[in-house]
């Protein structure tokens, strides 16, 4: 690239400009916007406000608001607007309103895509383990919300593997 190719943007979302730029290697972006969903587009089709959930998952957000007003929200940040291959991202209202609207079909046609581009790196991880004999260790993240040590009941909550025990979210 030439210094006139080149732009300067800063970012408090590294890794999801990383994230951006392997997606659209990996096809994910072309094959989330090419995913039928039947609802109209104004400013931001709806393949875009899903390419923002997945973004907004990456960045582990726990509130759809902080797409639009965390302290650095995402649906500001240019350089990852950039790397997602979009023109703009939507507020998060619209992002929620698109996602409630989606039919099983439609949910279960991009979970289909999601799969389909994962699968080959699982595969070939799985392969790479299986031929040095190293062990396949699954670390989720478990973290629940805190309970309250007042509690007496604790609605939504579910016992897990935490620390190396079976507990209660703590």
């Amino acid at each position: 690239m030439s210094n006139e190719e080149t732009s300067v943007q800063r970012t408090q979302h590294a890794f999801l400009v990383a994230w951006g730029w392997f997606a659209e290697g990996a096809g994910l972006i072309q094959k989330i916007q090419a995913v039928a969903l039947k609802q109209k587009t104004r400013t931001h089709c709806p393949q875009s406000k899903v390419l923002e959930f997945v973004v907004g998952t990456l960045a582990g957000i726990r509130h759809w608001q902080e797409l639009s007003l965390s302290a650095h929200p995402l649906d500001r940040d240019g350089a990852v607007t950039e790397a997602w291959g979009q023109a703009g991202w939507a507020d998060y209202s619209g992002v929620s309103r698109t996602l409630s609207a989606l039919s099983w079909a439609e949910v279960q046609a991009i979970v289909a895509v999601l799969e389909e581009v994962s699968q080959p790196y699982l595969q070939a991880e799985l392969q790479r383990l299986c031929s040095t004999g190293e062990r396949l260790r699954i670390d989720g993240d478990l973290t629940g919300l805190p309970v309250s040590n007042t509690s007496r009941t604790y609605p939504n909550a579910a016992y897990g593997h935490m620390n190396d025990g079976i507990r209660l979210g703590d």
